[in-house]
């Protein structure tokens, strides 16, 4: 906040050192929340101050928020030089900063709500960042009508939970003995805050303004896809304690976020651009993120949530790189099923080595086990890049170790997560049932599709073209929001 109201007042001459003191702070800032998280972790007692409460999701949360956002501030100010607007946009860049940080920082359920829809309000201005073009207009409205209904979804849900718990306190309403609420007065709050969570994180059928929003600056769209998507998830955490105590709603969780992983994931490979690529990519990635939340593994999310954040982030910064890339063939992906079996040795090793680092039973017979397939699927495309390239018998041993550290990497992060958020109690696995099994079938039947050739004859069947032109119309931006001709930008 400092470094919006010092940019404004003190720098309108020169804009490009008050961009850099308003950067300077966000990096003071970011160090600010790594000793606050440090502090946390070392004593997790801590009182709330002005309606504001460092608990470990917070500090977390902070950390992540204000790292992209000073990435984001040092390569606006060389890409931005010249813009017109280039002032009023590094005023709206640590505004919206400071907004998120009001959110993820908030004990009172009106300060969540301020910081909510102040950063969506600040997201849209920031989206309109070429106010003459009509593309980037109406892109903004598409998004500010889609996370209105959000910010009014989540009105509603604070109010019933006001109503019903007595108190504006989010850890006070956390803690209170659920057996002495209303349970279809909380259910109905639970399933609305679902419903905002779903428009912020752009699920089916709530995706359209996101698919849309490509006329944004490239790092406006970084800390967009980065930053504010990853709301919804962070919505979710916040009153996973409520959750974990409506097991009904968590099979909703599951079953949107695994439609939404699965469409999501299929739109990005038909996509004729980058940057429609990546956003339906943070698309899927938001479906993934809230089918953990939905199998209970709520600290699983959060650090998917925190290593989605950082890459998609770097990958929209870097999109610009894909013009000047040399064009090759296209490769055929798939594989021979013998490199594909070896390859599935890796996969195992992977997941062994996430089970052992994450300290979870590797053959669970509870939803961690959805988890641990993951990290098989996830490792086994590491050992299947590997052995693909090259001679298999000299191959094998780096492909299967590679395999095995990448497992025991992803699995010490969630285990680094868990460790912090243990003090909140917000992790519960869930016992199997056959809606997880079918959901971890249909999607290792799909991934199955897309590495072994006798599968890959599908894609020569009508039904195959059928599905491809259904995803290609569904994965469109509104028509509004692009520009068919030229001489309708005059930038």
């Amino acid at each position: 906040m400092l470094g919006a109201v010092g940019n404004g007042l003190f720098f309108r001459r020169q804009a490009n050192k008050g961009a850099r003191f308003a950067t300077w702070l966000i990096w003071l800032g970011w160090g600010g929340a790594v000793a606050g998280l440090i502090g946390t972790a070392m004593n997790s007692a801590e009182e709330p101050v002005a309606g504001l409460r460092g608990d470990a999701l917070s500090w977390v949360m902070a950390t992540l928020i204000l790292f992209v956002s000073g990435i984001v501030h040092q390569f606006s100010i060389r890409y931005l030089a010249g813009d017109r607007n280039y002032h009023l946009y590094f005023i709206l860049l640590s505004g919206i900063t400071s907004s998120a940080l009001l959110m993820v920082l908030a004990d009172h359920l009106g300060l969540l709500l301020a910081g909510w829809g102040i950063s969506n309000l600040l997201l849209v201005r920031l989206m309109i960042h070429k106010t003459g073009w009509r593309a980037a207009y109406q892109s903004g409205l598409l998004a500010l009508q889609v996370l209105f209904v959000g910010f009014f979804f989540l009105a509603i849900a604070f109010g019933i939970l006001t109503t019903t718990f007595g108190t504006t306190s989010i850890q006070a309403l956390l803690h209170t003995d659920l057996s002495t609420v209303d349970p279809n007065a909380l259910i109905s709050a639970l399933l609305i805050i679902t419903l905002a969570a779903m428009t912020q994180s752009a699920l089916l059928p709530f995706h359209r303004w996101l698919t849309s929003s490509l006329n944004s600056p490239t790092p406006v769209s970084a800390l967009m896809h980065a930053g504010l998507v990853n709301g919804g998830g962070f919505l979710l955490v916040r009153f996973a304690p409520l959750f974990l105590a409506q097991h009904g709603l968590l099979y909703v969780l599951f079953t949107v976020g695994v439609i939404t992983a699965v469409v999501g994931t299929c739109w990005k490979l038909i996509q004729p651009d980058v940057k429609r690529m990546l956003a339906c990519s943070t698309m899927g990635q938001m479906g993934f993120m809230v089918m953990q939340c939905g199998l209970g593994l709520f600290p699983a999310a959060v650090a998917h949530l925190c290593w989605h954040g950082l890459f998609k982030a770097f990958l929209f910064l870097s999109a610009g790189a894909v013009l000047q890339e040399k064009r090759r063939p296209i490769e055929e992906r798939t594989s021979s099923l013998t490199v594909f079996l070896l390859a599935c040795l890796g996969g195992l090793s992977g997941a062994y080595g996430f089970a052992l680092v994450s300290e979870k039973p590797f053959l669970a017979g509870n939803t961690t086990a959805v988890l641990i397939g993951f990290a098989f699927i996830a490792t086994t495309q590491v050992a299947q890049t590997i052995l693909a390239s090259g001679r298999l018998g000299s191959r094998l041993i780096p492909a299967v170790g590679l395999a095995f550290v990448s497992g025991c990497l992803y699995g010490a992060s969630v285990h680094l997560i868990e460790t912090l958020l243990q003090p909140l109690g917000i992790s519960g696995p869930q016992p199997l049932n056959s809606l997880h099994l079918t959901a971890l079938g249909l999607m290792g039947l799909i991934w199955l599709s897309m590495n072994l050739k006798p599968l890959a004859a599908l894609q020569a069947t009508r039904f195959w073209a059928y599905l491809y032109v259904l995803a290609l119309n569904g994965s469109q931006p509104d028509p509004a929001t692009t520009t068919p001709t030229r001489t309708t930008y005059q930038f």
